[in-house]
């Protein structure tokens, strides 16, 4: 009895309040040293660029260098204020995401413990992790999915294909289904450029975090509906 009752009061029925609220908290943090990383860059490029002029028979041409930065071989300001950025943001997703995938994967150890379910998640072969995690917490596992768990899982496997192209293709969307066109589309904080790479800009993660939270709140009302828990 004793047994029961501290895994009802607490355990994996208060999962986002025990065990991810903490996580996203950090997650939070790292975005915003991401941006302030990026801010700083900016702002040291400024500050410590070198200007070399270089005379010629029809003039003069102005090459711009930053620590090893070649202004004769790259353009130095786009590198520091378009380029790096994009790659640091990209990098940030990468973390974020593979956070959130061990996260869902604890989750179903835990679940299959919690309800006595006897059946360890596996990864389905020839499908992705988190659609593979989705199948165990709803058809093995049972829960509830709402309307609007339904459409934050579809946000967070299209997030997952951006990822992939950011792993795969060194940041280029090269193809994907009709919902993550529609996805990347109507966000206002990507934007594709003529070569198909990804581009975020210094709102697109922080945008991020009350959706994850909203999204792993949803996950622990459905646990706990299935229990009639309030």
């Amino acid at each position: 009895m004793n047994n029961k009752i501290k895994m009802t009061c607490g355990g994996t029925f208060n999962w986002y309040d025990q065990w991810v609220v903490i996580s996203i908290d950090l997650i939070e943090a790292y975005v915003e040293q991401c941006e302030i990383s990026n801010s700083l860059a900016i702002n040291e490029f400024e500050r410590y660029k070198k200007q070399e002029i270089e005379e010629h028979e029809h003039g003069a041409k102005i090459f711009t260098h930053f620590r090893l930065i070649d202004g004769a071989t790259f353009n130095a300001k786009d590198i520091m204020y378009i380029e790096f950025p994009k790659l640091n943001r990209h990098s940030t997703l990468v973390l974020i995401m593979s956070m959130f995938e061990k996260t869902l994967k604890n989750l179903c150890d835990r679940i299959n413990v919690l309800f006595e379910l006897n059946k360890s998640f596996k990864k389905i072969p020839k499908e992705s992790l988190l659609s593979s995690i989705k199948t165990y917490l709803s058809e093995v596992a049972g829960l509830q999915f709402t309307h609007e768990l339904d459409e934050q899982w579809s946000d967070l496997m299209c997030l997952q294909s951006i990822r992939n192209s950011i792993t795969h293709n060194f940041g280029r969307f090269e193809r994907g289904t009709n919902s993550v066109t529609d996805f990347i589309t109507k966000n206002k904080n990507i934007s594709l450029a003529e070569n198909r790479e990804i581009y975020f800009n210094h709102e697109f993660l922080k945008d991020l975090i009350p959706d994850f939270r909203a999204f792993c709140i949803g996950l622990q009302q459905s646990i706990r509906d299935k229990n009639n828990i309030t």
